[in-house]
């Protein structure tokens, strides 16, 4: 039976949305998508680098207080700490503006517009440095 968590799967599902959503004029929204994106796309990493899930779901497990199962605004500054080979760090200078993620807020959802940060352009360049890092993992078989 699959796994019901499937990061690299979410994360390209979300980039797609968010890419659909831009092109619709819905920014505000393709802004979240697009942080969604690169969050799940730097848990695919991680997961394939060996972070611990949960055999049945794939789901991340790590004890409290979470550094990994985190979004992209927290998990951007604890990625570079992972312990991992030296090719996960080929990965991470793969994805420069990752740091654009700082003012990213799962809590946008609930907010009126108006008061988004307008980083869209920031937002998305830093998840298609994402898409392009995953898909070099997955050329070097590592995804």
């Amino acid at each position: 039976m699959p796994k019901t968590v499937d990061f690299l799967a979410a994360s390209k599902r979300h980039y797609k949305d968010a890419e659909l959503l831009t092109n619709s004029g819905r920014i505000p929204n393709a802004g979240h998508l697009f942080g969604f994106a690169a969050e799940c796309g730097l848990k695919a990493l991680l997961v394939s680098h060996g972070l611990n899930t949960d055999q049945n779901t794939g789901d991340i497990i790590e004890p409290k207080p979470y550094k990994y199962k985190r979004h992209v605004d927290v998990l951007i500054n604890h990625i570079y700490a992972f312990p991992a080979s030296r090719n996960f760090a080929k990965y991470l200078a793969m994805m420069p503006s990752l740091p654009a993620f700082s003012n990213w807020r799962a809590e946008h959802r609930y907010f009126d517009e108006v008061f988004i940060p307008l980083s869209l352009n920031n937002w998305s360049g830093a998840a298609k440095e994402v898409r392009t890092m995953l898909d070099q993992a997955n050329l070097d078989g590592v995804i």
